[in-house]
């Protein structure tokens, strides 16, 4: 491993000509390498980072440039003059290391789902709260045009009374993955490919529905020799106006290789939409198919909506780039973010439920109060 010395001395504050200063903390993560990528496309500097594992090559993070990394968090906070940090720890470490960022009054994008469970999230909202922080979760599909363009609809009541919803998130096996890294470790994470891939559906179906989920049935297989969380999950979901659902993920197909779609049933429209398509990029162009009932759709009632991809670098391309930039603008004014903890709450609960399903072999209730 290389690591630079970290400074004795404060490395700087906040400058309005260079936007706000982000420290960068858990770089022996996945998405570390494409969240720089889009913090250099944006006006905001990463002055300094944060990696607790030594064994890590920090070398490796080709976008992190020549910065000071610092072996513990509370000593970059202490030393270094940072408006923000982005969090890619593991789901066990990350709400300790929200709170020790609100503690210094700095803001925080998160990587999802920022803890292991609804109990271990839930006092984080308090201490955002004390802090008059902001705290953004990272679910950037939520940020999608098609994404948006389903949210339209829904609110126009294009779809009519919403019966039924599908989603699927299938990748490639996990024999084509680091299984060693801590996202497929079950006291690191808590669970496998439903709180890694499978939440990206969960949490755009909860903020698309607006109608919450409160019954969860869930079925999970752990099948990959030295891997103890799950690489197989399937849940039936039913919301509180009776509309039923199914999430369906896991580590299947070949390397590289992907399956994954959205859709939505109700008695006065239908939609279809493959996210991801079959490799992962946001290259290109993706389809949102639409069908209704309406008679002003009776001479076409089938047709279909092209996006085609601005091409830009870091997760999730132009539109990822716009979510943290909602993130930056809610700091900023002080409104919301784009992703709530109280929203980040509302997925654990539900994977809670899911987890519990599993285990029990039963249909669980959700709380349909906080």
């Amino acid at each position: 491993m290389a690591r630079s010395d970290p400074p004795t001395t404060d490395v700087g504050s906040a400058d309005g000509t260079t936007g706000p200063r982000v420290g960068y903390v858990g770089l022996d993560h996945h998405h570390a390498e494409p969240y720089l990528q889009t913090l250099e496309t944006l006006p905001a500097t990463v002055p300094c980072a944060c990696e607790p594992n030594d064994a890590f090559d920090v070398d490796s993070i080709a976008s992190l440039g020549d910065v000071p990394v610092y072996g513990d968090l509370e000593t970059m906070l202490t030393d270094a003059a940072v408006d923000a940090v982005f969090v890619t720890l593991s789901n066990r470490d990350t709400p300790a290391a929200i709170e020790r960022a609100l503690e210094h009054g700095v803001d925080v994008y998160t990587e999802k789902p920022a803890a292991r469970t609804a109990a271990e999230l839930e006092p984080l909202l308090e201490a955002e709260a004390r802090a008059d922080a902001t705290v953004c979760v990272s679910y950037p599909w939520q940020g999608h045009p098609i994404a948006a363009q389903l949210k339209s609809r829904i609110d126009d009541d294009f779809f009519g009374d919403l019966r039924g919803f599908e989603a699927r998130f299938v990748a490639s096996q996990l024999e084509y993955r680091d299984a060693d890294h801590f996202i497929f470790d079950a006291d690191a994470s808590r669970g496998g490919i439903l709180q890694w891939l499978g939440i990206h559906w969960i949490q755009l179906l909860s903020w698309l529905l607006e109608d919450p989920i409160v019954r969860v049935n869930a079925s999970m297989a752990t099948a990959f020799d030295g891997v103890d969380v799950e690489d197989g999950a399937t849940l039936q979901l039913e919301t509180a106006d009776g509309a039923l659902g199914t999430v369906h993920c896991g580590y299947y197909l070949r390397e590289g290789v992907y399956d994954t779609q959205l859709n939505l049933y109700g008695s006065g429209g239908w939609s279809s939409w493959d996210p991801m398509g079959r490799t992962f990029g946001f290259e290109g162009e993706t389809e949102l198919e639409l069908e209704s009932t309406d008679d002003d759709w009776g001479a076409t009632p089938h047709r279909t909506i092209t996006h085609e991809y601005e091409a830009g670098a870091g997760y999730g391309g132009a539109w990822g780039r716009e979510f943290v930039e909602g993130f930056f603008a809610a700091r900023k004014t002080g409104s919301e973010p784009p992703v709530t903890l109280e929203d980040a709450l509302a997925v654990l609960r539900i994977l809670d439920a899911a987890y519990e399903s599993a285990e029990t072999d039963r249909w669980v209730e959700l709380e349909t109060e906080p």
